[in-house]
């Protein structure tokens, strides 16, 4: 079922970032010349590929955050063209700003991803940005927490507030992937719904899927519905209102290609099935079903020929 006949649009604000994507046989050792299979630039960043993949499965998708005007956000721009996903509101910053780049090695052995990141003086976004917008464009928001508390708490409040006096609601999403940035856990009293990673839980000392969502759920609002991809454990999602455990099992490849965005494909997937109107428990599903299917293809243009 394509969404996109749905007037409002679901708004992704983070990072978009240059990858430049390396795939070895093997994960090289270090101080050594080794010859490559292949490589190649991609648009990465957690809300980047997320907006990308709503896109595909077939919602109006746009993306929000700061982008450069180097030589490579050229690249980025035509990339989000290439998508259909909208940054027309994107904060633009000007030429003494460089776009970051992750450099990724792909270990085609397993699959894994390996990713160094280089972020120089490209700012986050800000509030008086974000208040450019006009809220009643969208019904879902999808915030990536960034290294900006202040001005993230200030926008998802003003998202709280819109909410207070519309009739069309947002619903608004939250992702807290990184560990040791604690002091983002301030947002999650505005989350609908909440994704926490695997690596944040660990910070936490939750070792399970169940343990972490059971954990977060207490940090909550009222009626909020936490979510944890636990990679090839699956996903669990636990709601506040109702105190069910929903879990699903990964459902892996043939082979294993690249992981990389994987856990982003996750949360869109999931999204994308929240926003059609499907139960919890079904949208975790999904969303396993879609990031199983990237991790067996290189980059995520093949999920767009899919029904879903």
């Amino acid at each position: 079922m394509d969404s996109s006949s749905g007037l409002k649009k679901v708004l992704s604000i983070g990072l978009v970032c240059l990858d430049i994507v390396t795939v070895s046989d093997r994960y090289p050792t270090e101080d050594t010349d080794k010859r490559l299979l292949d490589y190649y630039w991609q648009r990465g960043g957690n809300a980047s590929t997320t907006s990308t993949v709503l896109a595909m499965l077939g919602e109006r998708s746009e993306f929000m955050g700061a982008i450069a005007t180097d030589i490579e956000s050229d690249f980025l721009r035509d990339n989000l063209k290439s998508y259909g996903v909208n940054f027309d509101n994107a904060m633009v910053c000007g030429p003494d700003f460089n776009t970051p780049v992750s450099m990724v090695i792909i270990n085609q052995s397993n699959g894994s991803r390996t990713i160094l990141h280089c972020a120089k003086n490209l700012p986050n976004i800000t509030f008086n940005h974000f208040q450019t917008l006009d809220l009643s464009q969208y019904k879902w928001i999808h915030v990536e927490a960034r290294p900006a508390p202040e001005a993230y708490s200030q926008m998802m409040r003003s998202m709280v507030e819109y909410n207070d006096t519309a009739i069309d609601k947002i619903t608004i999403s939250l992702e807290l992937e990184k560990p040791g940035r604690r002091i983002l856990d301030c947002l999650i009293q505005y989350a609908d719904v909440l994704f926490i990673s695997k690596d944040k839980a660990g910070e936490d000392r939750l070792f399970s899927k169940e343990d972490a969502v059971r954990a977060y759920v207490k940090k909550c609002k009222p009626g909020a519905v936490v979510i944890c991809a636990w990679g090839d454990q699956g996903a669990a999602a636990l709601s506040s209102t109702d105190g069910v455990l929903c879990t699903s099992p990964v459902f892996p490849p043939e082979t294993l290609v690249d992981t990389l965005g994987a856990g982003d494909t996750f949360n869109a997937a999931t999204i994308f099935a929240l926003c059609q109107g499907r139960s919890v428990q079904e949208a975790i599903t999904l969303g396993c079903k879609v990031a199983g299917t990237k991790c067996g293809m290189k980059g995520n243009k093949g999920l767009k020929d899919i029904i879903w």
